[in-house]
């Protein structure tokens, strides 16, 4: 399996979107364009994989490679050069990296927006469109967001701005309206399993797993698959035997701490969380619970789902001893588990 998967602006393929591309290429040939767009979805969902997509559609049409979708070929000038982050009418706002403080600051700032701004006014290196990803818009800051709107209220002749978001509804209202909202649904199982087993080797065994725990988005589950994703899916499993049987939460907790597992715990608090809010649905829905969680009533799996949030909340903000802080989880489900429906 390699790590090496394909980043958005390097990625050709795409999945799960045929129908959503065939009414983006039909806009495109009746020049029905907005100058914003806003493609929405959570984490994984894909966004800026579509975002990218659709850039190279605009910078280049005659790049594309057929009638009833966004596909450039990855030996196209337009498609090196953005894989290459050397396009000149390509600006791409994002968190900028803090060389001081080696890492990423929090948000995008006022200064990144001035110089979209400032990059959407010039003429196009190549003569025809100017084109901004946002990536994502949910890291503007307040004044970020109201100088991107100078721009979405007063955009200049072709010049698209491509905004993904993961939470839409927390945008200014201002930008929402000025968008052209794009939301990314779910991929099919079958199409995200063929992914995994196509690009990052898994064997359908463990392929089937991923897909489950990915809930329909292609990205996540790529990033499940290339780093410590598969052994924090079954970390949650063990996780929930251990605490609502008369298994060893430590042993499971022996596998979650130290800085080498720091990625396997990202994903194990998220994995953890989603579990017990799909349970809880499917146990509305009247649907029996999957593994440990079957029979749990659903007010029960709220209830600890919302405990758990909390108890992973304070020890983020208290920086809590992580082993400490998973046997509380434990024994915090392991209570929960004493008001199952009988």
């Amino acid at each position: 399996m390699s790590d090496d998967q394909p980043v958005p602006h390097q990625r050709e393929n795409i999945i799960g979107r045929a129908e959503l591309e065939a009414a983006l290429r039909e806009s495109l040939r009746e020049g029905a364009l907005s100058h914003g767009w806003l493609i929405a979805g959570p984490p994984g969902a894909g966004k800026a994989t579509l975002a990218y997509r659709l850039a190279r559609a605009l910078l280049d049409p005659a790049a594309l490679c057929d009638d009833a979708s966004l596909r450039v070929g990855a030996d196209s000038k337009v498609f090196r050069l953005i894989a290459g982050e050397a396009h000149p009418d390509l600006f791409v706002a994002a968190r900028r990296y803090d060389e001081k403080k080696d890492r990423h600051q929090t948000e995008i700032s006022v200064d990144t927006v001035r110089d979209l701004n400032h990059f959407l006014n010039q003429t196009a290196g190549f003569g025809g469109w100017r084109v901004a990803i946002v990536d994502t818009a949910d890291d503007l800051n307040r004044n970020a967001a109201n100088a991107l709107l100078k721009s979405l209220e007063e955009p200049p002749p072709r010049t698209a701005i491509l905004l993904c978001a993961n939470a839409p509804g927390r945008l200014l209202a201002t930008i929402r309206s000025r968008c052209r909202r794009i939301d990314l649904r779910p991929v099919a199982d079958a199409e995200i399993i063929r992914l995994l087993m196509d690009e990052a080797g898994l064997d359908e065994r463990d392929a089937r797993a991923v897909a489950a725990a990915a809930h329909g988005r292609p990205g996540y589950a790529l990033t499940l698959a290339a780093g410590e994703g598969r052994e924090a899916i079954a970390a949650v499993e063990a996780f929930l035997s251990a605490s609502l049987g008369a298994g060893d939460v430590g042993r499971v907790a022996a596998a979650l701490t130290g800085k080498a597992a720091a990625e396997r715990w990202t994903i194990f608090k998220d994995r953890l969380m989603e579990r017990l809010r799909d349970a809880a649905r499917a146990g509305a829905r009247g649907e029996e619970g999957e593994g440990a969680l079957a029979g749990m009533a659903p007010a029960t799996l709220l209830v600890a789902s919302e405990r758990l949030g909390a108890l992973l909340e304070r020890g983020d903000a208290l920086n809590l001893d992580r082993r400490d802080l998973i046997l509380a989880m434990g024994r915090t489900l392991h209570a929960a588990a004493l008001t199952r429906a009988a």
